[in-house]
C-alpha cells in the first residue's frame, strides 16, 4: 500500500465539490521523475522556487567540475540526483504549503485512485489519521482523561513516587 497526504486549496468562496476537485494527493516514497528527470518534473509540477535552486546547483557542480575534476562532478551530480529522488516528494509538500494549501490527512491505496476513493467515502465522524479535526470539519468529541496515571512516564514512575 501506498501513503498520500491530501492537501486542500486555500478556502475560497465556492468551496463544496470545486474544493474537492482541487485537492491534491502527494505520494510518499521515492520519486522516479525527479530522479530521472528532474527539470522536467519540476516544470510539470510548478516547483519554481526548487527549480532556481536546482539550477544554482548545476552551476555549482559545473564549477566543481572545471576546478576538482569530472569524477567529483559526476558524484556531486548523482548525489543531487538521489536527494531529488528521495525528498521530491517533501519539496513538493513544501511549495504547496507556500501556496497556502492545507494538509488535510492521509490516504492510503494500492493506487492513486483507490486512495482518492478511501479518503472521500470514509465514514461520516471519521477523521482521517493525521489531520486536525477541526480544519477537516469534524466534531471532535468530548474531552475525555486519559486512562494512564500522570505520575508514570512510559514504564517508569516519576522520581519520588513508590508503587
Amino acid at each position: 500500500m501506498t501513503t498520500y497526504t491530501v492537501h486542500a486549496p486555500p478556502v475560497s468562496a465556492t468551496g463544496g465539490m470545486r474544493e474537492a476537485e482541487r485537492m491534491v494527493f502527494v505520494r510518499d516514497g521515492f520519486c522516479w521523475a525527479a530522479f530521472v528527470i528532474p527539470v522536467i518534473w519540476m516544470l510539470y509540477r510548478r516547483l519554481w522556487i526548487v527549480l532556481c535552486l536546482y539550477a544554482l546547483f548545476a552551476v555549482a557542480i559545473e564549477l566543481a567540475g572545471r576546478t576538482l575534476g569530472a569524477p567529483t562532478a559526476t558524484a556531486l551530480g548523482i548525489l543531487g540526483a538521489l536527494y531529488l529522488g528521495f525528498e521530491g516528494n517533501t519539496l513538493r509538500r513544501w511549495s504547496l504549503a507556500r501556496r497556502r494549501f492545507t494538509e488535510r490527512g492521509l490516504a492510503d491505496g494500492r493506487s492513486l485512485d483507490e486512495a482518492e476513493i478511501r479518503f472521500f467515502h470514509r465514514p461520516a465522524g471519521v477523521t482521517p489519521a493525521g489531520a486536525d479535526p477541526v480544519a477537516v470539519g469534524v466534531a471532535a468529541g468530548p474531552a475525555t482523561r486519559p486512562s494512564f496515571s500522570a505520575d508514570i512516564v512510559g514504564l517508569f514512575p516519576t522520581p519520588g513516587t513508590t508503587r
